[in-house]
């Protein structure tokens, strides 16, 4: 269901493509973001390069949802471009990622029996994350986001005060985690095991 894709660029991969596609389809036709419309139909930034990771959740072999991840010791969205929700500051690292474009196909945006696209496409990037000893990720998101979140027991730091974005209210946030949130969020959600496939994660030694 999870597909990983990274070191490659926009018309490099038959698959991230449809991706792009997706993304097109929801920000601009469904969101009105009208400043990222392309006449080819594929939503496309700066922020999509070798060093992106990409999160496509496929059902029936067609793209059902989508996140990437960014480093923030490179060119990110937060802070390149929307820095202006910040009022502050906030920690930059290896170990300090992006979280942007989230989104899901509206056929999937309720949960369907054990089918959950939402929750699937967190996790497996969490899990990801966590192989990499990443910690803490930087995103924008409603601000009811927020408690649940919270409720998961993440660690939230707003960045700044919601602000009126794309006809949305949106806040940036800084959020922590590590090995047991991502337990606790996966068994809250009914996911028995991890949720990315053996031959995405990355295999850490033991000392």
């Amino acid at each position: 269901m999870i597909e990983l894709i990274e070191g490659v660029r926009p018309g490099e991969s038959k698959l991230l493509d449809e991706a792009f596609r997706h993304r097109h389809q929801i920000f601009v036709e469904e969101k009105g973001w009208n400043d990222l419309r392309r006449e080819d139909g594929r939503e496309i930034d700066q922020f999509d390069t070798p060093a992106t990771v990409h999160f496509i959740a496929r059902v029936d072999n067609k793209v059902a949802g989508y996140v990437r991840i960014n480093p923030t010791t490179g060119p990110h969205l937060l802070g390149d471009v929307h820095y202006h929700l910040c009022a502050k500051d906030y920690r930059k690292g290896p170990d300090v990622w992006e979280w942007s474009r989230y989104s899901v196909a509206p056929t999937y945006r309720e949960k369907r029996g054990d089918l959950d696209v939402s929750s699937a496409l967190l996790l497996a990037s969490l899990e990801w994350a966590d192989d990499w000893n990443i910690s803490s990720i930087v995103l924008e998101f409603h601000p009811l986001w927020i408690t649940r979140f919270l409720q998961h027991r993440f660690e939230v730091k707003p960045l700044g005060l919601p602000v009126m974005f794309e006809g949305e209210s949106t806040v940036a946030v800084q959020l922590g985690f590590n090995k047991s949130t991502i337990d606790g969020m996966r068994a809250a959600r009914g996911f028995r095991q991890p949720v990315l496939p053996l031959r995405y994660r990355r295999q850490k030694s033991v000392a």
